[in-house]
């Protein structure tokens, strides 16, 4: 090769010699590192709680808002307390003082186990700082993020690099910590192509993580919860696990707090469930709705917001739901009242005056 062909293949301050036809990148990339199979030590998968959590993971744990993912986790982490182990929870959709932390006090969480970032965590950026913070707060079994796509930043959540570039180090820090690493993903409404098309963005939140975890509400009890693993690259995906939604009283609370309650191993799957069209709830039961409804309304006049929250919470109910079935024939019957404020505000609700007395 002629000295003048060979700087025309240099880039600008490379002094190496450069091979024709092959593309610069390729030839200036840094060596790979290998390790030969037979120094491998193998490990076997350390289970968190069989057949759902595994332990050194990032798993995702996905639902419908008002699914119940909250009050799951929080009854998830009390456990971890129970064992004298710590919990990290990275939560920017869910209130600290009126949902997370309540929840953990009526699942009877230790909350000087439980830490909670304040700071808006950014991925992958801030992967370093959660390592550290765990390291400090040693030992951490379980670290929420919810929700997970919340934290990529500007990042496109449809974009399958984007999002893979995001999370994908959350496998390496999972491992690292030797714990569970959790990140929460809502599902879209339309939920009748499957559990895992029913994940909203890239397949990239799919395939990422090690397994991926759902709940969905049951057919015939609008308090039931079926839980299962739906997508593991490690193992089998087991027999879905099932829970009841209570409502506890929670000392110096006005207003009950929901609490997950095991029922041990369900005789129902996610695709049935998925499959029969029941997890946006719509065979929630009628009175018990409207019965939440009249309960909320029995302390004031409430927005419609507010009912709206109140029975997703408690049963898991859509918006839609809460008024075909709750608001609206509760005003056909004339029990309960709306009011509009002006011609910008919202619309609240009151019992009728029959009602209250």
């Amino acid at each position: 090769m002629s000295d003048r062909r060979a700087t025309l293949l240099r880039e600008p301050g490379d002094d190496r010699s450069v091979e024709p036809g092959r593309p610069m990148r390729e030839q200036a990339q840094t060596t790979l590192v290998s390790v030969l199979a037979s120094d491998v030590t193998m490990r076997s998968i350390e289970w968190f709680e069989k057949p759902l959590w595994q332990g050194s993971a990032f798993q995702l744990l996905a639902g419908a808002k008002g699914a119940g993912k909250g009050t799951y986790l929080a009854g998830l982490a009390s456990r971890v307390t129970a064992a004298d182990e710590n919990v990290v929870f990275v939560s920017t959709e869910d209130s600290t003082e009126i949902d997370l932390v309540p929840r953990l006090v009526a699942a009877s969480a230790n909350l000087r186990r439980c830490r909670i970032v304040q700071q808006h965590v950014r991925l992958p950026d801030d992967v370093a700082a959660l390592r550290e913070l765990a390291v400090d707060f040693q030992p951490v079994r379980l670290l929420v993020v919810d929700p997970v796509a919340n934290h990529i930043g500007d990042r496109n959540s449809n974009s399958d690099a984007e999002v893979r570039n995001a999370i994908a180090p959350l496998n390496h820090l999972a491992d690292e910590l030797s714990c569970l690493l959790v990140g929460v993903r809502h599902v879209r409404k339309d939920r009748s192509g499957g559990a895992l098309a029913s994940i909203l963005g890239s397949t990239a939140w799919v395939d990422t993580p090690r397994a991926v975890v759902m709940i969905v509400a049951d057919n015939d009890d609008p308090l039931v919860r079926h839980i299962q693993v739906v997508a593991g690259n490690r193992s089998l995906n087991g027999t879905a696990q099932a829970f009841r939604i209570d409502a506890v009283p929670v000392a110096n609370l006005t207003e009950p707090i929901t609490l997950a309650v095991d029922l041990g191993e369900s005789q129902k799957t996610i695709d049935e469930l998925l499959a029969a069209g029941n997890d946006d709830n719509d065979r929630v039961d009628s009175d018990v709705l409207q019965a939440v409804i009249l309960d909320a309304l029995a302390t004031g006049p409430k927005s419609r917001e507010y009912l709206d929250a109140v029975c997703s919470d408690d049963l898991g109910a859509t918006r839609d739901v809460v008024y075909k079935r709750g608001i609206g024939p509760l005003c056909k019957a004339k029990r309960v009242r709306a009011h509009k404020s002006g011609l910008t505000g919202g619309w609240s609700y009151y019992l009728t005056d029959e009602e209250a007395w």
